[in-house]
């Protein structure tokens, strides 16, 4: 799970509105926008320059420059250095220069999204509730469809355990963890039924935090769906969000690659247990999410391609190089606002590479008050030589995740999409979204009259009944803070475990 912090937006301003009020009565020269060029020196360093129109005036002022101004040891409230703080990193003058580049540029409101609300409900899907147990909160730290075996695996993030259910969401077994399980890598295909292995990964400490608390396992299930898990493969790892296994080195001996997502410190490590090298960072930044492994460049070598989702938004491509050698690219850039959630490997254009489906929409943050138009889900085409470039925008309020299948067998993808921070005032349907496409890139969107139902975090989709066609599930988890729980448990609104959405294609 990913929730963020204040290093969402690390390091790219840092000013109180009470100097934003003094200094946009100075005109800046927009021939000359020497706040700009200060704001490109000071935030450059740390990521992609974030534009002033990606967020409105009152949230500039009011939530996020002042916070970043105390990062850089200033109160400018009186004008002066924060006590014990050390010498400020910038001097006043030039404080103002971007504090007036900013808020000038900054809109008074966020536009809006550009598309009608969802309101259409599709009758593509059978949807099943997993209702919650008296007295419980909706908890899915992680949900799993296994084709194979027809089940569904489903973590609960409160009492540290890991349930099975059957395709009719008949408890097969509840199996305790150690700890919170936020994913589950498997050694073999989930196509046919049998026996489960692989890794499964703990989070540790879920809040936002630094603490290297988190775990990876091994684990077997039998095929009563009786869970274990045994060998601790790695320890003390910063807020680990994912863990897969393979053989990066070819020496066929498993390796492990760990988005460790963390807060202010992180990293995307490479773990090889043969070698003396126990660790390597591939990418010693926080905010690694969701990785992958594929054959870029049809060299006969694995390659890897993963998301980072803080300060430094973007997705990297490493190319094996071998000899446990990687030559690391920037292949995407995204500014440090976005909240980048999630992405996945498809070929929309059947041209035989993989593009790539991209959410963001992470608003647990300083800037969580405000809806912004940019959140959604993208489609960048592969050229045929990893350069990437936007072919598709759905724009989705606070969307989590979103994964392409052919849901209507009609031989191109459709899309099914969810979002843990949707417009709850105005239009909370679009917390879940189907997207049936219906011609070359162009959707139809529908949502579910379920929708409200849970606050959708998890999804997985795949054929959990066994009938030739990729069915849906939504796993709900209420954060685990205090004043979160107590706001469910008043509103009653979310009232699923998780929802099975059966596809309803060959009925």
């Amino acid at each position: 799970m990913k929730i963020t912090t204040v290093t969402k937006v690390i390091l790219f301003a840092w000013l109180l509105f009470d100097l934003l009020l003094i200094s946009c009565n100075n005109t800046v020269d927009e021939s000359s926008p020497e706040g700009k060029k200060l704001a490109i020196t000071y935030c450059g360093s740390c990521h992609a320059l974030t534009e002033p129109a990606l967020l409105d005036k009152n949230t500039w002022s009011q939530d996020i420059l002042p916070l970043m101004g105390k990062k850089l040891g200033i109160d400018y409230i009186y004008e002066m250095p924060l006590q014990g703080a050390g010498k400020p990193l910038i001097s006043l003058e030039d404080f103002k220069k971007i504090a007036d580049w900013y808020y000038k540029n900054a809109p008074d409101t966020m536009p809006a999204q550009g598309r009608l609300p969802i309101s259409e409900f599709t009758n593509m899907f059978a949807v099943k509730t997993m209702a919650l147990g008296e007295g419980q909160f909706p908890s899915a730290s992680y949900i799993k469809i296994d084709p194979g075996n027809h089940w569904i695996y489903a973590a609960n993030g409160f009492d540290s355990s890991v349930s099975i259910y059957n395709d009719q969401l008949m408890l097969l077994a509840k199996n305790p963890v150690q700890g919170t399980l936020i994913d589950m890598d498997f050694d073999d295909s989930l196509q046919n039924p049998g026996t489960r292995k692989g890794v499964l990964t703990l989070i540790g400490i879920m809040n936002p935090n630094d603490l290297k608390t988190g775990s990876v396992y091994s684990f077997s299930v039998s095929e009563k769906g009786v869970f274990s898990s045994s060998n601790k493969l790695i320890d003390s790892l910063p807020r680990p969000v994912q863990t897969i296994s393979g053989d990066l080195d070819m020496n066929n001996i498993p390796d492990y690659l760990v988005c460790g997502f963390g807060n202010t410190t992180g990293g995307f490590f490479w773990v090889r247990p043969d070698s003396k090298i126990e660790q390597q960072d591939l990418r010693a930044f926080p905010g690694a999410v969701k990785a992958y492994t594929n054959d870029f460049n049809n060299d006969g070598r694995p390659d890897i391609i993963v998301l980072m989702a803080q300060a430094q938004e973007g997705i990297y491509l490493f190319i094996n190089k071998g000899n446990g050698q990687f030559d690391g690219q920037e292949v995407l850039s995204f500014p440090a606002i976005y909240g980048s959630s999630y992405f996945e490997l498809d070929d929309f254009n059947n041209d035989g590479f993989k593009d790539l489906l991209y959410t963001c929409g992470d608003n647990a943050d300083y800037s969580g008050n405000v809806l912004k138009n940019y959140h959604g889900l993208y489609i960048f085409l592969n050229d045929g030589k990893n350069h990437f470039s936007q072919k598709y925008f759905f724009p989705i309020n606070g969307c989590y995740k979103a994964m392409a299948r052919d849901f209507d067998k009609d031989g191109d993808l459709d899309i099914a999409a969810i979002s843990y921070f949707p417009d709850t005032k105005k239009q909370p349907q679009e917390s879940f979204v189907y997207l049936e496409q219906v011609a070359g890139f162009q959707f139809t969107p529908y949502t579910i009259k379920e929708f409200n139902e849970g606050k959708w975090l998890t999804m997985d989709s795949g054929d959990a009944d066994g009938d030739g066609d990729d069915d849906i599930v939504l796993g709900s988890l209420v954060p685990p803070y205090e004043a979160q729980q107590q706001k469910w448990k008043k509103e009653a609104k979310q009232k699923a475990a998780f929802l099975l959405l059966e596809n309803r294609h060959y009925q």
